[in-house]
């Protein structure tokens, strides 16, 4: 059927109020009381924003900002025209919204700008001349199925673009896209212009474009001798290279490697690791640092200054050179350096830490870009406290005098603050009593429902440690929260745990033993089932990407399950999202299989959480990958909700059913987008009786409106009308959904991106 459409008890505060709110002016109408919630976190606004990238003409520079609070998600930029003093918002085609993700990699040449956004699978173009007003272009540039997307970089001849294969893939060449003003792109095959395989041996990475050529780095990695720094070049644009790696056996004769590449206004400056020939072996290799300008030799040569061996290599380090020297931000993959560290090169010396302004205490800085400007450089970053994270910006002229600049960039790209009224994340029962989880600004909260429509009692959850919680899960064993708190280089998974009757517990550790490879908490779903406590995600371990699955009886000590059937392979990863248990006690878990460059949508299904049964799901015709995105389980059937992906298309959202545990399922309702040029949003599943109700949104970036639809049995769901003022507002966004009695709750967000405002409504559901 188609319808286009740290294992510790914390301390925890209990507040709780029966006093009154007035704000609500129907009676369909939900009522979240607030008063009363005086904690600290009440009055902090909930922001997780970052730079996440920035580049620089002379004096002009255009950043790409991450933008997330209670009421919103997504991307903006900005534009300075004098060295980051004043910015300006930047607008696509009008907009300050893109309309999709984009990449962080802003890039300029004589004459133009270039932003690259990603939407269903591709990278498109957008262009623009005065570095404020951008334009997209129509036509997408390439597809990103199993591939990375490196470097860009503008020429005098036009736009370079490198990606390169995923590891797996039927490609091994490095693929170059070029483009004379950004409208129209060629690809060109790497290895035949004269660059060697992408992954043979040959591992790039860095590229940078100077007046007359562009120069990639990297490294050799030969299995019969140590490895070696790699350098080509290209004086036509990137139409054909030429091997003009330095001979850098002198300085590290038992490996090195050039990581960053940069022009630095007369010559191109390298900088990489060296492995010397030490009488007594080093845990860490030094530095190496040198230049080279085309037609010339090469300048190279240990730099202890830019990494010692007495600390962690930066394998993850951006350097800007300008005419007050050099500026660079040191990190050392997923392992920090000392700490996130930012270093200054003046002309002529050594590298040297720069002292920013200290964070707040107990707050967590992180640094994550640098550039140059005509009077100096910038320096970009976040301060992480309470699990919120607020944008810092820095002006260094060529005195070394440090300036502030972030409230100016503020005011070009606001924030959007979430307000003061209370973001509801889900609906739950327990207990025989109907919960609603959100949060008031940053403080979590769970309001209890009175009646029909009054959320009146609330607990305000107050934790001592920096974490922030998002969602809530109600089963026999009681309630469980799920968050994560940030460190340095990762995320840990926040797990609050209370058996039916107790009190909370809380955890905050690395419960797989091992994280993911992008930083993420490994946890994605948890659930207080008969069998006990469960945690559930995936992890990075032994070169492969493996299906998770914890225990616990108190929630504090947790038993990680070793399970053949979670167990991933490289190529064939395994990923969990999401837990649910059936009426017979078994538990399901949902998620997908990689199957080489393709993900096969899966169901684990285990009738005591420690023996795991898996079960693929069909995959749909033309969508080559596909996940379990949620698990309902009914009196009678469980759900699957199955997003299915393809290049160029929207994706589609699929039901499946199953009657006996999780081992069978059965197609029921696609739901696809009216046309290419909108979105269907991930549908949310409550249970209704015997039945099902399912809500989504759909419709162009900006203009969702509502999809209401019902199921008798779960097993195929009929649309049904559905009318309410608060689901006709601009840019609808449904955040929870759930039932009381007969009734559905909804609870979500709408208004323009200056002014989101939440709503919870009460309506009565007509099922056919």
């Amino acid at each position: 059927m188609k319808i286009r459409l740290t294992a510790a008890v914390a301390a925890l505060a209990l507040l709780c109020t029966g006093c009154t709110d007035g704000g609500w002016l129907d009676r369909t109408r939900l009522s979240f009381h607030t008063d009363g919630i005086g904690t600290a976190l009440a009055s902090e606004d909930r922001t997780r924003n970052s730079l996440t990238a920035m580049t620089s003409r002379r004096q002009e520079v255009l950043a790409v900002l991450d933008i997330t609070t209670s009421t919103h998600s997504g991307h903006r930029a900005a534009y300075s025209p004098d060295n980051g003093a004043s910015w300006l918002p930047v607008l696509f085609d009008g907009n300050e919204d893109p309309g999709m993700a984009l990449a962080g990699m802003p890039t300029s040449r004589e004459g133009q700008w270039l932003l690259l956004g990603l939407r269903h699978g591709e990278v498109f173009a957008f262009t623009s001349i005065n570095g404020r007003d951008f334009r997209l272009q129509p036509e997408p540039i390439l597809e990103t199925t199993a591939t990375s997307l490196n470097a860009v970089v503008g020429t005098a001849q036009g736009w370079l673009l490198a990606t390169t294969p995923h590891s797996g893939s039927a490609s091994t060449a490095m693929t170059l896209y070029q483009s004379t003003d950004g409208s129209a792109w060629t690809g060109r095959d790497g290895t035949a212009a004269g660059l060697p395989a992408a992954d043979s041996t040959f591992h790039p990475l860095s590229m940078a474009a100077g007046p007359d050529a562009v120069l990639l780095v990297g490294q050799e990695v030969p299995p019969s001798r140590p490895p070696y720094a790699r350098a080509f070049s290209s004086t036509d644009g990137g139409n054909s290279w030429v091997d003009t790696s330095p001979d850098s056996s002198g300085v590290g004769p038992l490996g090195n490697g050039l990581w960053t590449a940069a022009w630095s206004g007369t010559e191109f400056r390298v900088t990489g690791h060296a492995w010397p020939a030490d009488r007594v072996r080093k845990d860490f290799p030094v530095g190496m640092a040198g230049s080279w300008t085309p037609g010339g030799a090469w300048q190279l040569g240990a730099d202890p200054s830019w990494s010692s061996q007495t600390q962690g290599f930066p394998r993850q380090s951006d350097v800007a050179y300008g005419s007050a020297g050099a500026v660079a931000r040191q990190t050392a993959g997923g392992v920090s350096v000392d700490l996130p560290k930012v270093l200054l090169q003046r002309p002529g010396q050594p590298w040297s830490e720069l002292l920013l302004p200290a964070p707040a205490a107990g707050g967590l800085r992180l640094y994550s870009e640098v550039t140059a400007v005509a009077d100096g450089f910038l320096v970009a970053g976040t301060d992480s406290q309470h699990g919120n994270e607020q944008i810092l910006l820095w002006h260094v002229d060529a005195g070394g005098v440090i300036t502030g600049r972030h409230a100016a960039l503020e005011a070009a790209a606001p924030l959007l603050p979430a307000g003061d009224g209370p973001h509801i994340t889900g609906f739950s029962s327990s207990g025989g009593k109907s919960l609603a989880f959100g949060s008031v600004r940053s403080q979590p909260t769970i309001w209890e429902l009175e009646g029909e429509r009054e959320f009146s009692n609330y607990t305000a959850l107050v934790s001592d440690d920096d974490q922030t919680l998002d969602t809530l899960t109600a089963g026999p064993r009681g309630l469980m929260l799920l968050g994560s708190r940030r460190t340095v280089n990762s995320h840990l998974p926040a797990i609050w745990s209370r058996p039916e009757g107790g009190a909370w517990s809380e955890y905050t550790g690395n419960i797989f033993g091992a994280g993911t490879e992008n930083g993420e908490s490994p946890v994605k779903a948890v659930l207080p089932s008969s069998h006990g406590f469960l945690a559930a995600g995936w992890f990075h371990a032994d070169g492969a990407d493996h299906a998770g699955i914890a225990v616990s009886e108190d929630g504090t000590t947790w038993s990680h399950v070793q399970a053949g059937a979670l167990r991933g392979k490289p190529s064939m990863g395994r990923y969990i999202g999401s837990l649910a248990e059936t009426t017979g006690g078994t538990v399901v878990a949902g998620g997908s299989i990689d199957e080489g460059t393709l993900r096969r949508a899966s169901v684990w299904a285990s009738p005591d959480a420690r023996t795991w049964t898996p079960v693929l799901l069909p995959r749909a015709e033309g969508y080559p990958d596909a996940r379990v995105m949620s698990l309902t389980a009914g009196p009678l059937r469980t759900v699957a909700v199955v997003q299915h992906s393809s290049t160029g298309k929207p994706d589609r959202y699929s039901t499946y059913s199953s009657a006996d545990d999780g081992l069978t399922w059965e197609h029921g309702t696609d739901l696809d987008a009216p046309s290419p040029d909108q979105d269907v949003t991930a549908p949310r599943i409550a249970v209704k009786g015997d039945g099902f109700v399912l809500v989504a949104t759909q419709g162009v970036p900006r203009r969702h409106t509502p999809v209401l639809m019902v199921s008798g049995d779960g097993r195929q769901f009929a649309g049904v009308p559905v009318d309410h003022e608060a689901l006709e507002q601009e840019n609808l966004s449904v955040s929870a959904i759930g039932i009381a009695g007969k009734r559905l709750m909804i609870a979500g967000i709408t208004g323009p991106a200056d002014k989101r405002e939440s709503f919870g409504i009460s309506i009565e559901v007509t099922e056919h």
